[in-house]
């Protein structure tokens, strides 16, 4: 297979036959019937196999520049980072540097992704709740901006700046005590959340404290992280004018003048027909008088730091899967694909809803469940869809697939690791291979093989 993808090597199409992102667009507006979706689709399918990951690259591009065009005119100071966690393949992340992009990492995987990206360690900032002293030691040694979760994180950064004579640029990351009212699993700013530095009984303000006294620690900056898929202002306008206060703290109580606020990311996109999830714009104008009566409050202003992720990605993403048979029973219709929670964990983890699409049928609808090839009951992609009637052969996608979707895909089962594509208008590439079964047992080892 090559990645070419141009119309140059289908004969069977005029040369102005609809371009691939054509038909990811009709996917998009329903209409997987349509023959550019059909055409697309299907391209796609054959030259790459399923189950399958495309992204669309002018999706990738655009929501990142309507979210910086939001916000730039409204903010002077401004660094925007891209949340690798929401999909760590390389391409994409060089994507988005290229636009200008920083990076907000996890661990030491996503720091060297980025690094390899082209990304400088000072625009990288490593927020973990729980970094080993090798990540520690790397972001030091590098210039990471290392974001703490912990006294006990100042403690390891401060002995590896001393055994390696560098200076740690460090920040603390600050549990607001926010609820943003969206799913338990990612809602990160309540008060019994894991993450960060509770500003409660003086905690956070007594970790700068220490900082400020701990020889090899500059303090840069404070961070916070309220939670994902967020699609109401009031989180983020509460938190925000928290975060001011505690800022204004900091430099009443400590002196201490802050390079930048990191206001975290998760604006929620839309997964369902009909949905709006929260528009930039939206969120830039109600944040702008809350900084701007907390700069003027504070002296100074520091830069704005906003790490979105899943919202530059997330609606760009489709997952291709071809249907391998239907089963009709006493209770429900299954339709079973080759994909499962090994590929999509989303449904499966989260009770989380992605739109299906069936390519090239509509009408004659009928009510299934569009199961998964792993062997677990749980292990449905859909729940009672209606959906026009699909036949064995027939493929099936999944949209808003971008974010959370490849990065927690595994192989289990004994499954292969699907492909990623990037189209671009006419052109598909392929931005990761399709895994092998041969790749299933190139890292394990027989006793008494030579390891």
């Amino acid at each position: 297979m090559n990645g070419s993808g141009g119309r140059q090597n289908d004969a069977r199409l005029p040369a102005s036959a609809p371009t691939l992102r054509d038909g990811l667009l009709a996917a998009r507006e329903d209409r997987a019937d349509d023959p550019a979706a059909v055409h697309a689709f299907r391209r796609l399918a054959g030259a790459y196999g399923t189950p399958l990951y495309v992204y669309d690259r002018e999706a990738i591009v655009g929501r990142f520049r309507e979210f910086r065009d939001a916000f730039s005119p409204r903010f002077a100071k401004l660094k925007i980072h891209y949340a690798l966690k929401a999909n760590t393949n390389l391409a994409i992340v060089d994507l988005l540097h290229r636009e200008g992009a920083g990076a907000e990492v996890v661990s030491l995987g996503e720091i060297l992704t980025a690094r390899r990206a082209g990304v400088a360690p000072k625009d990288i900032l490593f927020t973990s709740s729980s970094k080993s002293p090798e990540e520690i030691a790397y972001a030091v040694e590098n210039g990471v901006v290392l974001n703490l979760d912990s006294v006990d994180e100042m403690a390891l950064a401060a002995a590896r700046s001393a055994s390696s004579g560098r200076t740690a640029r460090v920040s603390f990351r600050i549990n607001p005590g926010v609820d943003p009212h969206t799913l338990h699993q990612i809602n990160t700013g309540i008060a019994e959340s894991k993450f960060g530095l509770h500003l409660m009984n003086g905690l956070a303000l007594e970790a700068y404290r220490r900082a400020l006294g701990t020889p090899g620690l500059a303090v840069a900056g404070v961070h916070c992280h309220i939670g994902s898929q967020i699609t109401e202002t009031s989180g983020y306008a509460e938190t925000a004018r928290t975060m001011l206060v505690f800022v204004r703290e900091l430099k009443e109580k400590l002196g201490l003048r802050l390079e930048f606020l990191d206001l975290g990311g998760g604006l929620g996109i839309p997964y369902r027909d009909g949905e709006a999830g929260m528009p930039a714009a939206d969120l830039a104008a109600v944040l702008k008088p809350i900084w701007d009566a907390g700069v003027a409050a504070l002296g100074y202003e520091p830069e704005l730091w906003l790490e979105p992720g899943r919202y530059f990605v997330g609606p760009a993403g489709f997952l291709v899967t071809r249907v391998n048979s239907v089963k009709a029973t006493p209770l429900k219709t299954f339709l079973n694909v080759d994909a499962g929670f090994n590929t999509l964990v989303r449904p499966a983890m989260y009770g989380a809803w992605h739109r299906a699409r069936v390519v090239g049928r509509r009408g004659s609808e009928t009510t299934v469940d569009v199961a998964g090839d792993v062997c677990e009951t749980g292990d449905i992609l859909a729940e009672g869809r209606v959906l026009p009637r699909a036949e064995a052969g027939d493929l099936v996608v999944f949209l808003d697939a971008g974010a959370y979707g490849f990065v927690m895909a595994s192989g289990y089962n004994a499954r292969p690791l699907p492909a990623e594509v990037l189209v671009d208008d006419d052109t598909a590439t392929v931005i990761r291979r399709r895994g092998t079964l041969d790749d299933l047992f190139r890292d394990q080892i027989l006793p008494g093989e030579p390891t």
